[in-house]
């Protein structure tokens, strides 16, 4: 085993009861007083152990598994070998009073950590280079276990939101290879974003779907029996799935690993074929304009796309930059990217587009309605499409829509809308919200025992999207009333609505509430409950109270993995995240002695939604005399971020607001 792995923990703890797990004990350990909180975490870590036993056809490569819920932990987790070491917010939970994304978070940190053992412990990463292979499969194999622990939540389908974190770096002019050569620790630093984890694992979720889960199972198996306590490099992985599968796996996934971007496949009607195009997707570069993109223009990749045509499916290779797919009947509604695994985008024209009628959509899969609306709003965002046609295609082709994750992606447009406005022309738009939010809210009603977990966190989600997006007097009140009885009763109000309720009474708060919610911060019982009322201090919609949270944050009672992030939610504030800016501005060496210097750059990403001019170009010409040396090239993709948002909104401010009257 590489030294790395090796870890030594001391201090006043205790350990739960083992659970034998085939033979191998398994605990958790955390500070006294907090042993309620570890059942879930057992629960999960014992299914995934076994999982993975099950899943690579090899033991487990130790004797014992310790889980350490530590206070305060920069990293977040770390996989050393039996003694896994945990933020305790990743480990203990009440799942009584939590909420299924706060659970789905346990579940995916504790499996991502053991799926670790195999891949990146028995077999390690020659050199740093590789690490995104480490850190991309073990996000694989958390979605595989969780989806398979709980598959009520739909894992994959849900994973459909992190993958677009994925594709709006990757969009960026200044994105980046996924594998890369690492020649400095600020190099390897780097490495850590979501280009590694989550576009990484949507890599291999596209080549597990494209060669069939156990024949990629096969060759996953085939690769860590034959490098088991060695080093690899990536083509190693690759050479061993292509063993055992017979495909060209080395030729098709070098074309995604070293070269930046994803493409956007056009889609056609040309007699009895579909005709597909592949050019690079980019905010910066229309129709992969040359002058924008560089070398990156003529970029191809070898995508396997999945097509239906009405009941027919097919999968093709598009390995050179045009293809033709005949298909059965030619005057078919035709899905590309069916089952929408792939990772690029879709735009169909104008004659396949019409075939996507309400009839259509509500046959689709969940996942490829989620990938018609993110496509969508991609549009807007490349200027490809207007602002007020995104949102009229929301209304008119999704209002009976009643999926979470569909909703989750048009939430994310609707809060891009909301953004395009001045003060002046929200209020026209919050109504349009309410219009299209209040009916399903209504349609989703009260919880009820037993209710399917996604249902319950979808009626979260619009209740708190009614709310503050749409101004709902009802569903303010109704917020304000839920947090009054879960403050009175822990436990007697559904978690989701209290969750939501929570950011409701922040949004609309005072001094009065503002005083609760950090109450309920200080006293909170446990982590999900402490920080959800930590970041709902950033929601407040007062200036003042902004700059006291701020303050806060700087203040040393707020723990250092935690208020960066903190930090980063005031500079999101809709309205007064110019005010969190110029905080952080003044604070700038203050935050760099004090924080981890991996979070330095996550304390800013949210300067991105800073889009007034004058705003926009102070953050420019700061980080031109304050590089994140540790974080370069992600800097340089948060700022191109931050000047696409405002191209946006000085393009379509003024004609959305006009639409919208």
């Amino acid at each position: 085993m590489s030294t790395y792995l090796v870890a030594f923990v001391v201090g006043p703890l205790e350990a739960t009861a083992p659970v034998d797990v085939g033979g191998i004990p398994l605990r958790i350990v955390h500070v006294p007083g907090k042993g309620h909180l570890t059942a879930m975490g057992l629960d999960i870590g014992a299914f995934a152990l076994s999982w993975f036993q099950d899943y690579y056809g090899i033991p487990y490569p130790g004797d014992k598994v310790d889980l350490l819920a530590l206070p305060d932990f920069a990293a977040g987790a770390m996989e050393n070998l039996g003694c896994i070491t945990f933020r305790e917010s990743l480990l203990l939970i009440d799942p009584a009073t939590s909420t299924q994304a706060e659970q789905q978070n346990i579940a995916d940190v504790v499996a991502h950590e053991l799926a670790h053992m195999w891949f990146g412990d028995l077999v390690t990463m020659r050199w740093w280079n590789g690490i995104w292979l480490n850190e991309a499969f073990a996000t694989f194999m958390e979605l595989a276990a969780c989806d398979a622990y709980r598959p009520e939540w739909g894992r994959w389908t849900l994973f459909g939101l992190e993958r677009s974190a994925a594709f709006e770096t990757d969009s960026l002019v200044s994105t980046r290879s996924v594998e890369y050569e690492v020649r400095s620790p600020a190099d390897c630093e780097g490495m850590f974003d979501v280009l590694t984890y989550q576009k990484g694992a949507a890599l291999l979720r596209m080549l597990e779907q494209y060669l069939g889960a156990e024949r990629f199972r096969q060759g996953v198996s085939h690769y860590l029996r034959r490098h088991e306590y060695a080093n690899t490099a990536t083509n190693d992985l690759w050479d061993a799935i292509e063993e055992t599968s017979g495909q060209p796996v080395r030729r098709m996934m070098d074309s995604w690993i070293w070269q930046p971007g994803y493409p956007l496949v056009r889609a056609g009607i040309d007699g009895d074929a579909v005709v597909l195009h592949q050019q690079r997707f980019a905010f910066g570069a229309a129709d992969g304009d040359a002058d924008a993109l560089g070398g990156g223009a003529a970029a191809a990749w070898l995508v396997p796309v999945h097509v239906r045509s009405g009941d027919e499916e097919l999968t093709a290779l598009l390995d050179e930059h045009d293809l033709r797919v005949p298909v059965a009947d030619a005057d078919a509604p035709v899905v590309v990217n069916a089952g929408g695994h792939g990772f690029f985008r879709v735009a169909y024209d104008d004659k396949l587009r019409s075939r996507l009628g309400a009839d259509v959509l509500g046959g689709l899969d969940t996942l490829e309605r989620y990938n018609l609306v993110d496509d969508a709003w991609n549009e807007v965002v490349a200027g490809r499409l207007a602002a007020a046609d995104f949102l009229t295609f929301v209304v008119e082709g999704f209002g009976a829509e009643r999926k979470l994750a569909v909703w989750q992606s048009i939430v994310v447009g609707l809060r891009g809308l909301g953004r395009l406005l001045d003060d002046d022309a929200y209020p026209a738009f919050q109504a349009r919200v309410r219009s299209l939010v209040a009916p399903v809210v209504a349609d989703l009603g009260d919880p009820v025992d037993g209710e399917d977990d996604l249902r319950a966190k979808l009626r979260g989600l619009l209740t708190a999207t009614l709310a503050i997006q749409g101004d709902d007097a009802a569903a303010q009140a109704r917020g304000a009333q839920l947090y009054a009885r879960s403050v009175d009763d822990p436990g007697s109000a559904d978690p989701e609505l209290v969750a939501a309720a929570t950011s409701i009474v922040a949004a609309g708060g005072g001094d009065d509430e503002y005083a609760r919610l950090l109450a309920g911060y200080r006293d909170g019982t446990t982590p999900q409950n402490q920080l959800r009322h930590l970041y709902a201090l950033a929601e407040f919609d007062r200036e003042d109270l902004i700059l006291r949270t701020c303050e806060l944050a700087m203040s040393g009672e707020i723990k250092t993995q935690n208020a960066p992030f903190l930090l980063r939610q005031c500079i999101a504030n809709r309205r007064h995240g110019a005010t969190a800016w110029r905080f952080v501005r003044q604070h700038w060496d203050e935050a760099n002695s004090a924080f981890p210097t991996n979070t330095i750059v996550r304390m800013i990403d949210s300067v991105r939604l800073l889009t007034e001019e004058a705003v926009a170009a102070d953050v420019q010409a700061f980080f031109a005399e304050h590089p994140i040396h540790q974080a370069a090239k992600t800097l340089e993709q948060v700022l191109e971020r931050q000047r696409v948002n405002t191209a946006l909104r000085a393009r379509e401010s003024a004609r959305f607001a006009a639409a919208l009257t």
